[in-house]
């Protein structure tokens, strides 16, 4: 999910003084002589080194996902974990949890099936936080990971959507279109999102001041903080739960036509460019 920082293994180094060459990788004392013997990381040395691998994000995402994932790719670190199974935990739990709240919605009551999905979504983000950290750590990313990755965060995706949908339908006699728009601009965002990831991310953003008011008001776009709300009402309110499905539709689709418009118009301002730029004298000399 949500990251921009990408930290080396080589630079986490450089500023903790650690070496992390895998998980818990054996470091070598003050002389580097061979006479000192080789001393496995800690736990403690590998949580320093995860945190400079992690990732910008919104406000929920950096403060409290992405901090917990550190700890999680901290004892992958230590124990030797490939950051991919980290991936796959995320996508068992993610799924896990929604099936845990289709199995368990009900009409009248909440049951603990549907806690206990609530809860499992917050976990699978942790190590959908922490899989990234671990491999930028330790020089483990490739494209095949970040398919995986992807793949993986689409799936969980379509299943929380999935679960959610259909304790609205238990529950109430909701229009098929709205339940249709909540899971297509679901998707839109996230697409939005990945394609922001591999370009500019500042330009293509709706606000990108750092302000506390905007970080706020980003999060309804925060995957972590939404997950989080829909799981809290789901215990608190169910019969509620098209209320915090439409303000996020609605976030989603403004954010949608705000992007939209930003990326044809720096597209078009691009174009100018260009032409301008392949019509302009390239020898300097002006033309009578």
């Amino acid at each position: 999910m949500p990251t921009q920082k990408r930290a080396s293994a080589a630079g986490a180094d450089q500023r903790s003084g650690i070496t992390a060459g895998g998980a818990g990788a054996p470091r070598s004392g003050p002389r580097n002589d061979g006479n000192w013997p080789a001393v496995r990381l800690t736990v403690a040395e590998c949580y320093s080194v995860a945190r400079q691998a992690r990732g910008g994000g919104f406000l929920y995402t950096e403060t409290v996902s992405d901090r917990l994932g550190t700890a999680v790719a901290a004892v992958g670190m230590r124990l030797g974990v490939h950051p991919t199974y980290l991936t796959l935990v995320n996508l068992i739990l993610g799924i896990g949890g929604s099936v845990a709240v289709i199995a368990g919605r009900s009409a009248d009551r909440v049951t603990p099936l549907v806690a206990a999905g609530a809860v499992l979504w917050q976990v699978a983000y942790i190590f959908d936080c922490a899989d990234g950290q671990l491999a930028r750590a330790t020089g483990k990313t490739s494209i095949y990971g970040g398919s995986v990755d992807v793949f993986a965060d689409v799936a969980v995706q379509i299943s929380v959507v999935a679960a959610v949908s259909s304790i609205i339908l238990s529950r109430h006699e909701a229009p098929a279109l709205l339940l249709v728009i909540f899971a297509s601009a679901w998707y839109l965002n996230f697409v939005t999102f990945l394609l922001a990831k591999g370009q500019d991310q500042a330009s293509h953003s709706l606000a990108t001041r750092r302000s506390a008011l905007v970080s706020v008001a980003k999060l309804l776009r925060d995957y972590g903080f939404v997950i989080l709300l829909l799981g809290a009402w789901l215990l608190a309110s169910p019969s509620t739960l098209l209320v915090p499905v439409m303000a996020v539709t609605a976030m989603n689709l403004l954010l949608l036509a705000a992007w939209t418009a930003r990326a044809a118009r720096l597209s078009i301002r691009v174009s100018a460019s260009s032409q301008t730029a392949d019509h302009a004298p390239r020898d300097g000399s002006s033309h009578a």
